[in-house]
């Protein structure tokens, strides 16, 4: 039975992906993709291994333990889920949304206001 590193490892030779493009792929850094494939180094999050087997193709179980059957489907292009309306954020976009989290209720308030918002019926908390 292989190692979860090396099951990790074996994965992202599977689909032709850098570290750096499976880390962009799944939301996380290249230095966390990096830690996974270390024979000390970190266990990924089951969130990021579930991501990570739809990503690839692989089935869960043989990513997660070594078990079971190895390939579960075709790897895909895209693991965010369904119906996930921010999946698909530019850089700027994603930038902004950080920048608005971090205000305040009055900060955020008094922008929405700015910018008509809350005149038109939009959402305003």
């Amino acid at each position: 039975m292989s190692t979860l590193y090396r099951r990790i490892r074996d994965a992202r030779a599977r689909i032709n992906l850098s570290q750096e493009a499976l880390a962009l792929d799944l939301g996380v850094s290249r230095s966390a993709v990096a830690q996974w494939e270390r024979v000390d180094g970190t266990c990924p999050s089951v969130e990021n291994l579930i991501a990570l087997a739809r990503r690839t193709g692989l089935a869960f179980e043989y990513l997660a333990t070594g078990r079971g059957p190895k390939i579960h489907g075709d790897p895909i292009d895209l693991v965010a889920e369904d119906g996930d309306r921010y999946a698909m954020l530019t850089p700027q976009q994603a930038a902004l949304i950080e920048w608005f989290d971090g205000l305040g209720k009055r900060q955020q308030a008094g922008l929405f206001d700015l910018v008509g918002i809350g005149k038109r019926g939009g959402t305003r908390g």
